[in-house]
């Protein structure tokens, strides 16, 4: 993996401050610092389901980029991406609330360019 693509995931993975972070988000964290995404990827589904919104973010940010940020070990998943932004936004989170209205916006952008 390069260097620039490792950057990038791990800041997108630092965008919020965790928020009430328990053993699995601290876990993925460690994870995420020694390049084993997919094994972060179990550890903050584990947080995500028990309701952490800074992991649902991520989590839903990882499926939504995939192997363009973390090569082979992730696939790209938008269902489950956009799940996970989902329900992270509807908890309050600002960060899937901009990537959601950002991807919804998009096709709209598009049509008008095209006319």
């Amino acid at each position: 993996m390069s260097v620039f693509r490792a950057s990038v995931a791990a800041m997108l993975l630092a965008v919020v401050a965790p928020c009430h972070a328990h053993e699995d988000l601290a876990a993925a964290q460690l994870q995420f610092d020694e390049f084993r995404y997919a094994e972060g990827a179990v550890a903050l589904q584990r947080a995500a389901e028990a309701g952490n919104r800074d992991a649902r973010m991520r989590l839903g940010l990882m499926f939504l980029y995939g192997h363009r940020l973390y090569g082979d070990q992730i696939a790209v998943q938008t269902e489950p991406a956009l799940r996970w932004l989902r329900l992270a936004a509807a908890d309050g989170c600002e960060v899937s609330t901009h990537v959601l209205a950002r991807r919804d916006a998009r096709p709209l952008a598009r049509s008008v360019a095209v006319q």
